[in-house]
């Protein structure tokens, strides 16, 4: 369960650095290149290099991410599985089809807190992730950048050594690196913010 949770706290923190629009202050470069969408569909290819593997996992799937409700997060190969997140909850779908509750936010506060957090990560929200990171961005050209986050404290710390961000309009690509030396790199594609979520799309987010 806690490598389960681990793994999806990383899959769920590399979905959400696509509107991480409010980490960088107001005026700031890469704050004035990104879009805020509500609401932002896309495509996901994932290499996890393991420290001492010569060949990386690779997985590669789809997300929906509505920034006030939530984000589904849908592997499709090598198996299919989900990660799902909503303001009470953080859920993983198996590849035989069992759903497992990772944080329920009305169990503790502790866990309303870290639930609290994920959804802030969702939202870009700037006054409840400034303690949390350190930032040094880049900016290139008329529109690229690349934007490099620190951890702060000790719990994130644990999960993450570094995470490096770059894109333009949306965020691109994410390269995770985690104190053991395991690297994960993930490339985005198909971004867009249409259509809209169906019926059934957001039924997954309540």
């Amino acid at each position: 369960m806690k490598r389960l949770r681990a793994y999806a706290l990383l899959v769920l923190l590399c979905s959400m650095l696509l509107s991480f629009a409010a980490m960088a202050k107001e005026g700031d470069g890469v704050r004035a290149r990104l879009a805020k969408p509500a609401l932002l569909r896309g495509e996901f290819a994932q290499e996890k290099q393991l420290h001492g593997f010569r060949n990386p996992l690779k997985s590669s799937g789809d997300f929906l991410l509505l920034r006030d409700r939530g984000i589904a997060w849908n592997t499709r190969a090598p198996f299919a599985s989900s990660t799902r997140l909503t303001r009470r909850k953080l859920l993983a779908t198996m590849p035989d089809g069992s759903t497992r509750v990772l944080i329920n936010a009305s169990a503790s506060p502790g866990m309303a807190a870290v639930n609290s957090l994920l959804m802030a990560l969702v939202a870009g929200d700037l006054d409840a992730l400034a303690t949390r990171f350190t930032l040094k961005e880049t900016l290139r050209g008329d529109a690229a950048w690349s934007l490099a986050l620190q951890p702060r404290d000790a719990a994130l710390k644990q999960a993450f050594s570094s995470i490096v961000l770059d894109g333009d309009r949306y965020v691109r690509g994410v390269e995770i690196v985690e104190p053991g030396g395991d690297r994960t790199r993930i490339r985005f594609a198909a971004l867009r913010e249409a259509p809209p979520a169906t019926r059934a799309e957001a039924a997954q987010l309540d």
